[in-house]
């Protein structure tokens, strides 16, 4: 039974209460004693902060479908489902898809959870294609970056967008030099996270 703590994140439209585990330290020990991978979904990090705050000002119009993939504490999907959307929040981590459902519950927002790894997304496919798909900071493995070449296309329609908050992790250059084959790309930094630069990637169908 992991401890929990509740830190205010101030976004757009009025801080949202999410729920994380109290010690991460000590969190990412113990699961390092199991053998599994370092909990990264424990932490609010500055892209997902930064994502949220980008859904918030630009948000999805009421009930288009968003995906986010390794939600983690899913602060992105809060700020989806306060705009209306129709959210499905998503990680490998069932620690983490429990944490992003109370934390959805604590704001009052409708939206779903699923423990996926959308590395082997097959039921990601058959719900979609997406209105929006969002993901924060997860191009830091090369793997990544190869199941997100594969996935993105399949997730999406002509019109459908995705938005990538990435803290410049070499994968994010690999990704964008292949995403203009399929995918019109705006990138910005981030207005209140200068070491966040959001890339918004709209299928064009080409």
């Amino acid at each position: 039974m992991l401890d929990i703590a509740i830190e205010r994140v101030a976004m757009p439209g009025g801080p949202v209460a999410v729920v994380r585990p109290t010690d991460w330290a000590a969190l990412r020990e113990a699961e390092s004693g199991r053998g599994r991978d370092a909990p990264y979904w424990a932490i609010v990090w500055p892209s997902g902060e930064a994502l949220a705050e980008e859904v918030a000002r630009r948000p999805p119009a009421p009930g288009a479908s968003v995906l986010e993939l390794g939600c983690g504490l899913a602060l992105p999907s809060v700020a989806a489902a306060r705009a209306g959307g129709r959210v499905l929040a998503t990680d490998a981590s069932p620690h983490a898809v429990a944490f992003a459902a109370h934390t959805l519950a604590l704001d009052e927002q409708e939206g779903e959870v699923a423990a996926v790894d959308w590395r082997e997304a097959g039921a990601l496919l058959e719900a979609g294609p997406w209105d929006l798909v969002l993901a924060a900071d997860v191009l830091y493995l090369q793997r990544n970056v190869a199941a997100l070449r594969d996935l993105l296309p399949k997730l999406a329609a002509p019109g459908t967008e995705v938005v990538l908050a990435d803290p410049g992790r070499a994968g994010a250059d690999e990704l964008l030099a292949w995403a203009p084959a399929r995918f019109a790309v705006d990138s910005r930094r981030s207005e209140r996270h200068d070491s966040v630069t959001l890339h918004r990637l709209t299928l064009t169908g080409a």
